[in-house]
């Protein structure tokens, strides 16, 4: 099945779909081994279609010896939660979002999510598909973990529950939710909002009632969270990171594996990030961008001159994390790469969703 077939089909029918794909995530195996592995999202998200087709791929190599049985919505969807259980071998499989890593002293992927860096997914396949992604992962074995692969979920842009954020004064004062990240709280600060800390499973409430009036999402995360029920405007062409997560697994689970299991594990891990890509990037009608706007959330547009001031806005944060050690040399590959890869042509708006 085509990518955006497959990403149309769950977003067309988020119910159906989510109970499905559960369903096929917690089948156990009569003979051989299963392998649990948790994420913090819901089936339907691009991570959780994502790691089906992971699931469903060692399925397929191992001719059903060796099974993945999903874990959606993990601890409530938090990310802190689910890297402390793997780590401790309470699940033996993680996709546990980058952003949190350096919570844990593992900073090998703060590159990836460097304010203004990565801003087109063209770019981004070019990162993941270079030799960054190996001595990125690499890093998880400080805190007794094997880095499998790193996928994405959809860049994120500035959510708000009051007028689109185009301008750096735009942020200024603003109650931003920010995953529990050194690096993206920084980021936040700069631009001149107000970092409030919050669980994915509490933010819908947070943005309802006012604890918070604006976020950093993508796409999948608002119109999977229905965020969009209490949110005015998303800044579309504001992309503010990227917004990866690590697939890993404990090592006692992976030495537990005979070297055939490594293999068939190793190799379906391979297609996650391309497939990930794929999925995310999927311009098979009707989008994401289709559906959000469906539901009346507006979409705003940065001019360059602000997306300019909004980069040079962060200067802080690249002297502070990419002046020195593991993310500086990374930076300096991603953008070598960057000078490389020509932006794609953004896509015109529906009718009517210009906010």
């Amino acid at each position: 099945m085509r990518w955006g077939r497959r990403l149309t089909t769950a977003v067309l029918a988020l119910g159906a779909v989510g109970v499905g794909l559960l369903l096929a995530g917690c089948g156990s195996s009569s003979s051989g081994k299963t392998l649990t592995l948790g994420y913090v999202t819901t089936p339907t998200h691009p991570y959780g279609i994502a790691l089906q087709d992971f699931a469903n791929n060692v399925d397929k190599l191992s001719g059903g010896a060796l099974k993945i049985k999903l874990l959606p919505d993990y601890g409530g969807g938090n990310d802190a939660t689910l890297l402390a259980d793997e780590r401790g071998g309470s699940v033996d499989m993680g996709s546990v979002s980058a952003s949190i890593w350096d919570t844990v002293g593992v900073k090998s992927f703060q590159a990836l999510q460097m304010p203004f860096l990565i801003t087109n997914y063209k770019l981004e396949k070019a990162v993941l598909d270079s030799p960054i992604q190996k001595e990125m992962l690499a890093g998880t074995a400080a805190v007794g973990l094997h880095g499998l692969a790193i996928h994405e979920g959809g860049l994120r842009k500035p959510l708000s529950t009051g007028s689109c954020i185009l301008t750096v004064q735009d942020f200024s004062g603003k109650k931003m939710r920010v995953p529990p990240s050194a690096l993206l709280t920084d980021s936040i600060k700069a631009l001149g909002a107000v970092p409030v800390p919050l669980a994915l499973s509490d933010v819908y409430l947070g943005l309802k009632q006012g604890t918070v009036s604006s976020m950093e999402a993508n796409y999948g995360l608002i119109y999977t969270q229905k965020f969009y029920e209490v949110s005015k405007c998303v800044t579309g062409n504001v992309n503010l990171w990227p917004f990866p997560t690590v697939l890993s697994i404990n090592n006692k689970a992976w030495s537990g594996l005979t070297s055939q299991e490594q293999s068939w594990i190793s190799s379906a891990a391979s297609q996650v990030p391309d497939d990930s890509i794929a999925i995310v990037s999927s311009t098979v009608k009707p989008t994401l961008v289709d559906k959000l706007c469906g539901t009346g959330l507006k979409i705003g547009t940065a001019t360059q001159a602000d997306l300019a001031a909004m980069r040079n806005q962060v200067d802080s944060v690249y002297t502070k994390y990419a002046s020195t050690g593991v993310t500086a040399g990374f930076v300096s590959q991603i953008e070598k790469i960057k000078a490389g890869v020509t932006p794609p042509t953004p896509a015109p708006l529906p009718a009517g969703c210009a906010g």
